[in-house]
């Protein structure tokens, strides 16, 4: 029995030559024979003369001007900078009715005081020279360099170029400021901001850095050319009195007879008399605000940089650097601007003979005023940070232009539709200015319940924009 499991075995291997599988592995399946492997590259040395690179970067897609942007909506707009805008429009009635309200420019140019007024009066003016005069014409630069700002901004986002909009907006406004200057108001500002618009289109793809400081720059060029202008006015004062003696006859034979012709034009005179009058007083101060553009346009860069830098966008979070402007800007500007408070509302006081305040007006002119404005700005914002946004002067500012315009429609009104005009001392002219002011933030707020934007903002944009701007809040929806 032993030997049957051997012969078993032999008769297997008989039958399964090269197998030696034993009976009990026969219940397992052969494993199966192993894949072939993959034959693997074989390397090859490395081309060192012609190895190629990563890929370049696609370059930048240039700005196209084909793109349709759309004005900024209701939503996307900052409620403080619209309230500082309006507080900037009301303060700036201080300064401009002392040329709605009568003669004093040609008193001034002619070289005559100004007839004897109150007490209440010389507080007023002092008061309005040295709190208002220049300060609200710096806050609106600066303002207009931040809504410039935006406008590139959201052009940029887009990937359109905002040169040929920022054109048009700004031809638009210098059309409308030639019409409010024959028109309604002599004095008008938006001409000279036009002029300065066309200038920082140049600037609309520089950077913050670069804004800044050629803004600063300028600011500080014109500061020593107006100072060493004061120091040589002063050094050759008492020479040539003769000479300055024939200067101011020929000053009172050009301006002093234009006293009793603007009284006439404005009080007595027919509509064509009154134009007339625009149109000579336009000339006049038009060529002041040109020689000033340069000087607007250095606030124009430092409002657009300070917005480009993401100060604007983000206030709260730059409490710490609106604190120090604050401070700074009212510290040193409050003081640096009581001079101009003897030089009166429109600077040009007359004087008998030119002492160091005469000399050096045009230096504080330029240099005092946007530093207090500065300081302004910043208080203010700081202040609605803290109790919140005052509606109806946000109102006032969200239609600036218009209510600008509304000022000067209420100024032809009173002074010269009525007559008035010659009649109002400064400070009874507060009535006015107070009266306007009330009337703006009831009808701007009243406005804007049922309309998108002030009528005068919407042909500005309609215009700008090539396309009917959707007036009505609910076409607006």
């Amino acid at each position: 029995m032993a030997e049957e499991p051997l012969r078993r075995r032999k008769d297997q291997e008989r039958r399964f030559p090269g197998e030696h599988v034993h009976l009990d592995e026969m219940s397992t399946p052969p494993p199966p024979p192993p894949e072939a492997s993959e034959p693997q590259p074989v390397p090859t040395p490395p081309d060192t003369a012609a190895a190629p690179g990563p890929p370049p970067a696609p370059p930048a897609p240039a700005p196209d001007a084909t793109i349709q942007l759309d004005p900024t909506g209701s939503r996307e707009r900052e409620p403080i900078i619209d309230l500082l805008r309006g507080f900037a429009l009301l303060g700036i009635l201080l300064i401009n009715v002392e040329l709605m309200r009568g003669p004093g420019l040609y008193h001034a140019l002619a070289g005559q005081a100004p007839p004897a007024g109150t007490t209440a009066d010389a507080i007023t003016g002092f008061l309005s020279a040295w709190l208002a005069g220049g300060k609200f014409i710096s806050s609106f630069a600066l303002l207009f360099g931040v809504g410039a700002a935006f406008i590139i901004g959201r052009a940029e986002r887009r990937g359109a170029s905002p040169r040929r909009l920022l054109a048009r907006r700004y031809t638009l406004l210098l059309l409308l400021g030639l019409a409010h200057m024959f028109l309604l108001f002599p004095g008008d500002i938006l001409f000279a901001y036009a002029l300065a618009g066309f200038i920082l289109i140049a600037f609309a793809a520089v950077t913050p850095k670069v804004a800044a400081w050629t803004g600063a720059g300028i600011y500080a060029g014109l500061g020593v050319l107006t100072g060493l202008f004061a120091a040589l006015t002063m050094a050759f004062s008492g020479m040539g009195a003769g000479d300055a003696e024939v200067g101011v006859d020929l000053q009172q034979q050009m301006f002093g007879d234009r006293i009793d012709q603007a009284v006439q034009a404005y009080a007595e005179g027919g509509i064509a008399d009154m134009l007339g009058a625009h149109a000579f007083e336009a000339a006049i101060l038009q060529l002041g605000h040109v020689l000033f553009v340069p000087w607007i346009l250095a606030l124009f860069l430092v409002g657009f940089a300070i917005t480009r830098n993401g100060v604007v966008a983000d206030l709260a979070g730059h409490r710490g650097t609106l604190r120090r402007t604050a401070v700074i800007g009212l510290g040193v500007g409050l003081p640096l601007n009581l001079p101009l408070g003897f030089l009166g509302p429109l600077g040009i006081e007359a004087a008998e003979a030119v002492g160091p305040l005469e000399a050096s007006a045009t230096f504080l002119q330029f240099v005092a005023p946007p530093v207090l404005a500065v300081g302004y700005l910043s208080a203010i914002a700081l202040l609605v940070m803290r109790i919140g946004v005052w509606r109806p002067l946000a109102a006032v500012g969200r239609m600036a232009l218009t209510a600008y315009l509304l000022q000067s429609v209420f100024s032809v009104i009173v002074f010269k539709v009525i007559g008035l005009y010659g009649d109002v001392s400064a400070s009874e002219a507060l009535v006015f200015v107070v009266g306007t002011w009330l009337l703006l933030l009831v009808l701007c707020p009243l406005w804007l319940r049922w309309f998108a934007f002030g009528p005068v903002e919407w042909l500005w944009r309609s215009g700008t924009y090539r396309s009917w701007q959707p007036l009505r809040l609910d076409a607006n929806a």
